[in-house]
């Protein structure tokens, strides 16, 4: 009944929505505020979603003579984000950039269980100096319930921080360009099991080398080095997981073709472990890399990007210590008349498991590989430059060769009304 009626009241406050989208002449007084002390200019955000998941904990369906996981519960989730973003340029060399953001979700099913605060906050600084020089350096922090990546389907509380420095070359009026750069990550979980198998910290530098032979595009080559190590004290029985990797990638950047900007990228990663994992086989494995987005722009009205990916990605199972993650995504974005906008978003996703795991107290053996697909569609209106408001609806499934245990479906339909300064 609860849920009914909250149905009812978000219904009414989106039929409310349209019928004022035909007269908002009563909103046209309200500018959008500059809000600026000197050269700091401040863009505060707010936006408020009604979000309908039909599956919260991304769990299986039970099946007629076979449990295997159950459990599937619905739940409206009420998301308040408040966020403000603090850029400062001066004397044409500096720029310094900092932001914070806070999300409040509030669950209306098992509230004590699921109801979570997220934060995120960055700080960046660039310098540009002569003779084509570049320097950046940073931080980012992030708290959050949210899943790190496709093999996690619990909400976990975790966090992350990332330094990160860079140096670039781009010559001035010639073709050679460059540039160094290193990061320190570390991830941490707050749940003790999850933490034991998670808990790390990642260092990777490296150079690129690029040549330019267009005044917008430029051709390069890639190499970096990365040492991944795993908080001490794991159980007994636990493997280790700890690996140093060198990864090479050559790739194009900038103006692809006509209407077509992005970066193409392709490469190699070869990456080995202190230990042979307990179990498994796989301690030295050598994998194609891919990293490549393009936005295609038939008009000036329509954005069609492409982003692919294939990578190694951490994993939790017993047997793999990662698992090669493939993905591949295309959104469709379009500004109609009158204010609106309209989009649709596919993406495909396919995880392969390099070594044979175990299949529960049986014993049997399997290989593992999730397949995820995810499909969507979203409509929004510009009340005016600063506020606006829209639908989205969302379906994602996930199937698994190795358990139906893994396997999932999950639908997500979103009312957002959103001010932006």
């Amino acid at each position: 009944m609860r849920s009914m009626t909250r149905a009812v009241a978000v219904l009414g406050l989106m039929l409310a929505t349209s019928a004022q989208a035909v007269n908002m002449d009563w909103l046209t007084q309200y500018k959008k505020p500059n809000i600026h002390w000197g050269q700091l200019a401040i863009h505060p955000y707010y936006q408020l979603t009604e979000v309908y998941d039909s599956n919260i904990y991304l769990v299986p369906r039970d099946q007629p003579g076979r449990t295997v996981g159950g459990g599937v519960r619905g739940s409206w989730i009420t998301k308040n984000e408040l966020a403000v973003e603090a850029v400062l340029p001066w004397r044409n060399l500096h720029n310094l950039s900092a932001g914070y953001g806070v999300e409040f979700h509030n669950y209306s099913v098992d509230a004590r269980a699921n109801d979570t605060i997220n934060q995120n906050a960055h700080l960046d600084y660039t310098y540009k100096g002569g003779y084509g020089l570049t320097f950046r350096a940073g931080d980012r922090y992030l708290i959050t319930r949210d899943q790190a990546f496709s093999q996690l389907v619990s909400r976990d509380r975790r966090w992350s921080n990332e330094v990160y420095t860079a140096l670039d070359y781009s010559q001035p009026n010639g073709y050679m360009t460059g540039g160094l750069d290193a990061s320190h990550t570390v991830h941490k979980y707050l749940g003790e099991e999850v933490g034991r198998q998670l808990n790390r910290y990642t260092q990777r530098a490296g150079f690129n080398i690029g040549y330019k032979f267009l005044p917008q595009t430029k051709v390069y080559a890639a190499y970096h080095r990365s040492v991944t190590h795993y908080s001490v004290g794991r159980a007994i029985g636990d493997q280790d997981k700890n690996s140093k990797a060198h990864d090479v990638g050559v790739g194009i950047q900038g103006v692809i073709a006509p209407k077509v900007t992005g970066n193409i990228e392709a490469g190699m990663t070869y990456r080995e472990y202190d230990e042979a994992p307990v179990g498994g086989v796989t301690r030295v494995t050598r994998n194609m890399t891919v990293g490549s987005n393009l936005t295609y722009k038939p008009t000036d009205r329509t954005d069609v990007i492409l982003s692919l990916s294939r990578g190694l990605q951490e994993s939790i199972s017993a047997s793999n210590r990662f698992y090669i993650s493939n993905s591949a995504t295309l959104d469709i974005k379009h500004k109609l008349p009158y204010k609106f906008s309209v989009g649709t978003n596919f993406a495909y996703g396919l995880d392969k498991y390099p070594d044979t795991q175990f299949i529960g107290a049986s014993g049997a053996r399997g290989d593992r590989r999730d397949d995820i697909y995810q499909g969507g569609a979203w409509v929004e209106y510009d009340i005016q430059a600063w506020l606006s408001t829209g639908l989205s609806y969302v379906f994602r499934e996930r199937n698994s060769t190795f358990t139906g245990e893994f396997n999932y479906q999950d639908q997500q339909t979103a009312w957002n009304l959103a001010l932006k300064f």
